[in-house]
This record gives structure tokens, sequence and C-alpha cells, in this order.
């Protein structure tokens, strides 16, 4: 009788063991990204044209003329505004006293710019808010 308790005690704690490390593992990885959310807005009364994308990405404040300086980027479809994002940063992309900013642009399905920020919004990548970014109409640059 009493292998029998600790046959059906092993079975059934067997599976909560592995529910157990599956949540670690799913720790880990998050614990390796910081997400970014938010909403980008434009103050024109204007309709987006079918296909517009909205283009965010995080840059590194001190060299973002220069460079580029992008340390994450990703596109979301722009049907009508305020535009939301969700954004994921690698920790591993993060460089101590190092400040960061967020700059956002919408494109058409030509890639024409309809929209984009004058500057990056300053983020804190360590304990970051949720953000709203602000754009302003452009003369519609073609990106080659």
């Amino acid at each position: 009788m009493r292998r029998l308790s600790l046959a059906l005690c092993a079975a059934l704690t067997l599976p909560l063991a592995a529910c157990q490390d599956a949540d670690k593992t799913g720790e880990t990885s998050s614990a390796q990204t910081v997400t970014l959310q938010g909403k980008a807005f434009y103050l024109e009364r204007i309709a987006l044209p079918p296909g517009s994308m909205l283009h965010v990405k995080v840059v590194d404040l001190r060299n973002a003329e220069a460079t580029g300086g992008a340390i994450a980027s990703d596109v979301f479809n722009a049907t009508q505004v305020p535009i939301p994002f969700e954004l994921e940063v690698k920790l591993s992309k993060i460089e101590p006293n190092t400040p960061y900013g967020v700059s956002a642009s919408v494109r058409d399905a030509d890639d024409e710019l309809w929209f984009k920020t004058e500057a990056p919004v300053p983020v804190e990548l360590k304990a970051p808010a949720p953000l709203e970014i602000r754009m302003v109409r452009t003369t519609g640059e073609k990106v080659e």
C-alpha cells in the first residue's frame, strides 16, 4: 500500500515539476529583454492611406545622427491614430549610462514618408513607462 502511495505521489508531482521548469525558462527569456509600449499619434485630421506602416526604433542619443544608432526597431500596421506599438529591446544591446530615445515615422504602401518625430523621445530603458510619441507632417520623402 505504501509503494502505491509513493508511486501515486511521484506520478502527480512529476508534471508539476515539468511546469515549474517551463516557467523558469520563460522567465529567463523575458529577463533578457525589456518591452517598450506606447502609442504614436499626430494632430492633423488626416486619414492614413491603406497599407500605411508605423516604423519605431530605439536609438542611442549620443550618435543617433552620425550612425543611425538604432539598437532595436520594428514595424506595425497603421490604420488610425493613436497607433499602438510594443517593441522588444535586448538587454545585451543596452549600454550603461547611455541616453536612449524612441523615434517613429509613418510611411504609406509606396514607402512615402507621411509623419515623423521631430526628435527622438527620451526613454529610460531600465524602467520604461508607456510612451506617447507625437509625429509631425512631412513633405513626402521617399526612401531609396
